[in-house]
């Protein structure tokens, strides 16, 4: 059985707990992203300049996530605006309707 512990190593232990309360205690920031309106006229002209319609290249346009890209051409396929003109494993390609 140990005995009692010398001061310096209660010192240090009570300093190892007051940093580690001070650790969570941040609070995490959960960043809220806002998809752009689909059906707004900015993102459809901006959707006509692009050559290649594609997640990485609509989250570089828009300031977004690639993830928060990817759900927002998948609601314009949904909705039959874009449909999709190439996949492989990595990447999908979409293009426009011409209605």
């Amino acid at each position: 059985m140990p005995g009692k512990k010398s001061l310096k190593k209660v010192e240090k232990t009570q300093e190892t707990k007051v940093k580690s309360e001070k650790k969570d205690k941040r609070d995490k920031i959960i960043g809220a992203v806002e998809i752009p309106d689909t059906n707004s006229d900015e993102v459809m002209q901006a959707l006509r300049k692009m050559k290649a319609i594609t997640p990485n290249s609509v989250a570089t346009q828009f300031n977004l996530k690639v993830s928060v890209a990817k759900k927002m051409l998948n609601d314009l396929e949904a909705h039959g605006t874009l449909q999709l003109a190439a996949s492989s494993q990595n990447v999908k390609v979409y293009a426009l309707n011409q209605d």
